[in-house]
């Protein structure tokens, strides 16, 4: 899928627009979700894209959505964090490289996480405190 790379993305993802001649990637961090859904509706981002054994970009937000402060399931925050790439490099895209949550947890939200995310390279899960996964 050809993913749109106008800056509204970058001020999407960054809250700001990128000079692409000084670098090819950008990280960012806390993504609220509705920013990332946004992100997904405006073809942004592929939703079938994967970050090495990640799920796919449309299936980590689903996650997200359910898990989110606006559900009904959780008290808890939930963000996204991952990069944007230059709109000239074959990647070009925004990806979701992980999940942050913070806030109380259930049973079935610990049981869904490590469901979701047990590929991850980097994991953490502590209950009642704080989810975290990120892929390369």
């Amino acid at each position: 899928m050809q993913v749109a790379t106008d800056s509204e993305r970058e001020r999407i993802a960054l809250g700001h627009e990128v000079d692409w001649s000084h670098t090819s990637v950008v990280k960012f961090e806390r993504l609220p979700v509705a920013d990332a859904r946004t992100l997904l509706d405006e073809g942004y981002v592929d939703p079938q894209a994967r970050v090495g054994d990640s799920p796919t970009m449309v299936e980590i937000l689903a996650f997200c959505e359910r898990w989110s402060a606006e559900s009904p399931q959780t008290d808890g925050e939930t963000s996204l964090h991952g990069r944007v790439v230059a709109p000239e490099d074959p990647e070009t895209g925004v990806y979701f490289e992980g999940v942050r949550y913070t806030g109380p947890t259930s049973a079935e939200f610990v049981r869904a996480f490590a469901d979701t995310f047990a590929t991850a390279q980097s994991f953490m899960l502590e209950k009642d405190l704080h989810a975290r996964c990120w892929f390369r």
